[in-house]
């Protein structure tokens, strides 16, 4: 029998101890004193009782066999040819080119056979009694120091002027901007995408914390900021800028960034620098947290900002834009401009828009 380490694993460390993620068996084991010899030592195919070579004293070789053993029954080491190793060299050949945190990050958040969920009613419940003890965070981020920008209420004709079969039959990602800028009421009825339909206002948000918006939300969390970079827009100085989808506002960040930098911040994509403005997305993930403290929440974030550039899409293919979705981002520089922390505050991706171009 031939032995090697497991490529579905990877190792960390918490409060002292060494710690092995087998994120395709869904579980955590902590590692004994000595532990990484044996991972070393079976990094390559070898016969589980050669570790007993591995040290000139017997009774430590006689130790290193057992861990070993245990490896082995908990697939901490695979066996050559069984199914376990067989499933790990699929992964490995359809997951590859992405590297190991990316399928860690799949198998490990994956639900199983034997996972529970709860009922909407019970959920219901016990979040009401949490947040007696511990409410839930704000749903908007807090406005800073500036004073905000009220924004002009958007008409709705342009938006009830097209049927919604052909605003998705003539949604493109359209790479090309005219030299118009673009029009403020414009901008505002994009950013109503993030704007609560209800409450109407930020004190009558419930004990919950749910806030409904025209996109969905899992557990209505609405981790999603937009902040919004104004580029050529009639009406706003260039730069920065957060929205509060509460009081339909902008707020300054004092971030102004030329055109080279705006480039470079999205990915060296030219095309961005003819922009009028970009819609920034990040995930606040403490909001989701609160009432889904499990890792597979992470999915719902991403889940999130697709719900909502779609939105986007579709009410500037109503207003006549030109408008491209782009997650090809130097997150530091994003972070560096909104003053946004990686920790807790999650660079997911924007919203490039922009006029047409003159026929």
């Amino acid at each position: 029998m031939l032995v090697r380490v497991s490529s579905c694993g990877t190792l960390y460390w918490s409060d002292g101890d060494v710690v092995w993620d087998d994120h395709l068996g869904h579980r955590q084991l902590k590692l004994a004193e000595g532990t990484e010899r044996v991972l070393r030592w079976f990094s390559s195919w070898r016969e589980p009782e050669s570790i007993r070579t591995a040290d000139e004293n017997p009774e430590t070789g006689e130790r290193l066999v057992r861990i070993a053993r245990a490896m082995i029954r908990y697939d901490v080491l695979v066996v050559k040819g069984s199914s376990r190793q067989q499933r790990e060299e699929e992964i490995l050949r359809d997951w590859g080119p992405w590297g190991t945190s990316a399928r860690a990050f799949h198998f490990g958040t994956r639900s199983l056979r034997e996972t529970e969920f709860t009922t909407s009613e019970m959920t219901a419940k016990t979040l009401l009694e949490k947040a007696k003890a511990s409410p839930p965070p704000s749903p908007v981020r807090p406005s800073g120091e500036h004073d905000a920008i009220a924004l002009p209420e958007p008409s709705p004709e342009p938006l009830n002027a097209i049927a919604l079969g052909d605003a998705l039959n003539q949604r493109r990602s359209v790479r090309e901007f005219g030299e118009e800028p673009l029009r403020l009421r414009d901008l505002s009825t994009l950013l109503t995408a993030a704007r609560p339909t209800r409450p109407e206002t930020h004190s009558d948000i419930p004990a919950t914390g749910n806030v409904f918006k025209t996109s969905p939300s899992g557990g209505a969390r609405h981790p999603t900021e937009v902040y919004v970079y104004a580029r050529n827009v009639e009406g706003l100085d260039r730069g920065a800028y957060h929205y509060d989808g509460f009081r339909h506002s902008l707020t300054p960040l004092d971030a102004k960034i030329d055109d080279d930098e705006l480039t470079a911040l999205a990915g060296d994509q030219q095309w961005t620098r003819k922009a009028g403005a970009l819609l920034i997305y990040t995930s606040v993930i403490e909001r989701n947290q609160w009432k889904y403290p499990v890792s597979r929440t992470y999915r719902v974030l991403l889940m999130d900002v697709g719900h909502l550039s779609q939105t986007v899409y579709l009410m500037a293919t109503a207003l006549g834009l030109n408008v491209t979705f782009t997650a090809a981002l130097r997150d530091e520089l994003v972070e560096d401009l909104l003053g946004c922390d990686p920790a807790n505050e999650l660079v997911l991706g924007m919203s490039v828009v922009g006029t047409r171009l003159n026929d």
